[in-house]
């Protein structure tokens, strides 16, 4: 990882009303401060802090600071949190946390993936899960990423934590066990065949049959035809 320069000066004055008056003179209020170190308010230039984390680390980017202030000038900071404005793209506060490039510092790295799963190609769905793990490791060794190779990955087959290779110097703090991609089944989109006409005729007619309207008495049975009576003839006798 390359250090990156990061210009700052001390600021005077706290509030609302110094902060708008910086922002319109293109600067922005920030906040340097670390282990062991008092909390310092300072400023600077938000394009130029733009510029500087516009790298792949993004916020793990490392920043040497550059400044009239001696106990600035020198320190290696990393951008901890910031605030952007709500209807506009860019930095309206900015917090630097100093580091210790001797000193192991804990942070979240963004998981890649590359690849065209075979699932894929047979018609899932590539499911992401998990887009960054943490790490442990000194400051100028953290990665920019994590690439993971995905394309054995076959329908409901998934990759874990416990998969990415890093150096040895590079602790993985993340749960070994913790999925980070998976290919999931296709939904069934075709649902089951309708009945045909002739088959829903039936079925009506079938209940029909069986059930009375309502209102309507059950009727009775047949009685069935008696036996060894004669049959009467039509004609009349003589």
């Amino acid at each position: 990882m390359k250090r990156r320069e990061l210009e700052v000066e001390i600021r005077e004055g706290r509030g609302k009303g110094p902060a708008r008056k910086l922002r319109r003179a293109g600067k922005i209020p920030g906040v340097f401060y670390g282990p062991e170190r008092d909390p310092v308010s300072i400023l600077l230039d938000p394009r130029k802090l733009q510029e500087a984390v516009d790298t792949l680390s993004g916020m793990n980017t490392i920043l040497e600071l550059k400044s009239s202030t001696k106990d600035l000038n020198g320190c290696t900071v990393m951008l901890k949190d910031y605030q952007e404005a709500p209807l506009e793209s860019g930095f309206i506060h900015a917090d630097l946390f100093a580091v210790d490039l001797n000193k192991p510092i804990r942070v979240e790295v963004p998981v890649e993936l590359y690849g065209n799963p075979v699932g894929v190609s047979l018609g899932g769905t590539l499911d992401q899960m998990l887009w960054s793990v943490e790490v442990e490791c000194l400051p100028l060794k953290v990665p920019d990423q994590i690439e993971l190779d995905v394309s054995h990955l076959e329908i409901g087959h998934s990759i874990h934590v416990s998969e990415i290779k890093l150096a040895e110097e590079i602790k993985l703090l993340a749960d070994p066990e913790a999925p980070i991609a998976a290919v999931l089944a296709p939904r069934l989109i075709e649902k089951e065949a309708a009945p045909t006409e002739e088959a829903e005729a039936a079925e009506a007619k079938e209940g029909k049959a069986e059930e009375p309207e309502p209102g309507e008495k059950p009727g009775k049975p047949e009685k069935p035809e008696e036996k060894g009576k004669p049959e009467k003839s039509g004609r009349p006798g003589n």
